[in-house]
Formats: structure tokens, sequence, C-alpha cells
């Protein structure tokens, strides 16, 4: 296959004209099969060709060649760049362009050349080839313009669709938040006690916290499980953490009795209410220190499966508030 150059490209990547040039054998598709036979004497070429006879030429100056073929003279010059070669014969100046399948003259359309798969055509059948790829690279690149210009309104539309997404969602929880602060969490927890009969400022501090975190970790995540994957914790290894998933899974089974078993559907004032309830129990049992830990504790277990909701938000500043500390929690934006 390499006799013909097929496979071998240009210094454009193109495939070579598909032809075999041999020392003294040369064949091609428009040119037939030729013997030739080339020789420098005094620094002028000399080149036979039985189907062009004999050529002589010599370099006139840089891109400038003289010659006489069978008596005739030729004249050639070629000068500037690709984009615009400037091309001189006896006949006068041309100027041309280079394309990526051949070259366009502009003067003299007839002399352009196209080049394709090894193929390569000369004259005004090449001038008629070179307009249609310059008429579908135009079309390709309007094509491609206009796709781009529709990928462009397509993502301004989908960006403006995200803000407003993002918008409604920050106005729906701000409201769902504006509602909860507006509950009397004080009275709802009261009222959960008073229909179960049970007096909360009897229970132990660890009873009380555990049922805090379960209320404020699980329920206010609006998960049931009573595992620590509901409150951001893997199973611990020491007897203390051992202890305290323990109790707040009793807890939490308490505490969903006295939702009536609701669990995470319970209304979200009732949960408001219960760590208000707990916290106020809790409080008297705390020492100064411990409440801004409890606090943080508290507000650490929120943050360690995600981004807190807004009961769980509003439930850590009424834990806040109950426990009296004087503390600005700071937690995902």
């Amino acid at each position: 296959m390499g006799v013909f150059k097929i496979g071998e490209t240009d210094r454009e990547g193109r495939q070579k004209r598909i032809e075999h040039t041999g020392r003294y054998l040369r064949a091609s598709r428009t040119g037939g099969v030729a013997l030739r036979a080339h020789a420098r004497v005094l620094g002028v070429n000399v080149t036979g060709n039985t189907s062009r006879g004999v050529r002589v030429s010599a370099r006139l100056a840089k891109n400038t060649q003289v010659a006489m073929q069978n008596g005739r003279f030729v004249l050639r010059g070629r000068y500037g760049t690709d984009a615009a070669t400037l091309n001189l014969s006896k006949s006068g100046l041309t100027v041309s362009s280079k394309t990526p399948v051949g070259a366009v003259n502009w003067v003299k359309p007839g002399r352009s050349s196209f080049k394709m798969a090894g193929i390569h055509v000369r004259g005004h059948k090449a001038a008629y080839l070179q307009g249609v790829y310059a008429l579908v690279a135009v079309l390709g690149a309007a094509m491609r313009a206009a796709l781009e210009v529709l990928a462009a309104i397509a993502g301004l539309f989908y960006r403006g669709a995200q803000r407003a997404k993002i918008r409604r969602e920050l106005a729906e929880r701000e409201n769902a938040r504006l509602e909860l602060e507006a509950v009397d969490a004080r009275a709802e927890g009261e009222a959960i006690a008073r229909e179960r009969g049970v007096d909360l400022t009897r229970e132990p501090a660890r009873d009380l916290f555990a049922a805090l975190v379960f209320v404020v970790v699980c329920l206010g995540r609006g998960e049931d499980p009573l595992g620590p994957e509901a409150m951001g914790t893997s199973e611990p290894d020491d007897a203390a953490g051992c202890a305290l998933v323990t109790e707040v899974r009793a807890c939490g089974e308490q505490i969903r009795a006295w939702l009536g078993h609701a669990g995470a559907d319970a209304a979200p004032e009732q949960l408001l209410g219960l760590a208000r309830a707990l916290t106020g129990a809790l409080a008297p049992k705390l020492e100064e220190p411990l409440r801004g830990e409890t606090l943080l504790s508290l507000d650490d277990a929120c943050l360690a499966s995600g981004p807190k909701t807004v009961i769980q938000e509003v439930m850590i500043d009424e834990v806040a508030r109950a426990l009296e500390v004087d503390l600005e929690v700071e937690g995902e934006v």
C-alpha cells in the first residue's frame, strides 16, 4: 500500500496525493505512467520525462524559478503566506488562499486545486468543489453558533430557575421558621406532660438529656430509628457512649408513646413543646458551665448528619433560651 502513498499524510495531516513516484518512474491518476530522469549541471536542473519532454530550470531568486519546457519559456514565483499567496507567471500576477482541501485562486479560479482522500483535482472543477466545501463549512459554523446560542440561552434559563428555586425554598424556610417561633413552646410542652401525667422535674438529668437528644436530633430531622446513625454518630466503643445510646433508645420509645406513636410524623409544635419541657426540667439540674456544653453537644449532633432542619434550628434556639445560655450558635450557611 505504501507504493502509492496510501496512509501517508502531508504537513496538514491530510492523505497525500495517491500516486507512485519512484526514482525513474511516476504513475498517477491524471498523468498516467511516465519514465523520468533528473540531473543537475552547473547549478541548472535538467529533467527528462517521456510524457512532458525535457525541462531545464534554474532558481532566479528566492521562491522564483525560470525554466524552458520543450522550448517554451516558464516563469514561476510564489510569495506570502497561506492566507494570501502572490503567484507570479508569464501571464501576470494572481492571488490565492490555501484551504484545508487545497487552494483557491481568486483572480483565475481555473487555477484552483482541490484534494480530498488523496484524490487531487485542478481547474474549474476544483473551484466548484472549493465552493461546495466553503458552503458546507459556513453552514456548519452557523449551526455550531446557533447551538452555542441555544445552549447559552438554556443555561441562562436553568440558572434563573435554580435561583428562583433557591429563593422560594429560602422564603418557605423563613416562613416556617417564623410560624414556629410564634408557637408558645412552653405551653405546648406543659400540655403534653399534663396529658401523660408525667412530672419531668423528678426525672434524672441523664434521662432528660437522652430524651432531649432523641427529640432534637432524631425527630427534628424527621427520622424515627433509634440507632446512633439517626444521631449522626457511629456505634460507640466506650461504656459511657454505649450507655447513652441505650438510654436514647429507651427514652425514644417513651417519647413515641407520649406522641401516640407518631414519632417523626408528630406535629412540629409538639416536638418544639417537648424540647422546651425537657430543657426546662433539665436546666435546674445542670451547673452553669455544663449548660453551654449541653447546648453545643446538641448542635454538633444535629450537624453531624447534615445541615440543620428548620425545626432543629428553632429547637436549638428554644433550648438556648431555656438553659439561659447567652451564646450565638453558628452552623451551616
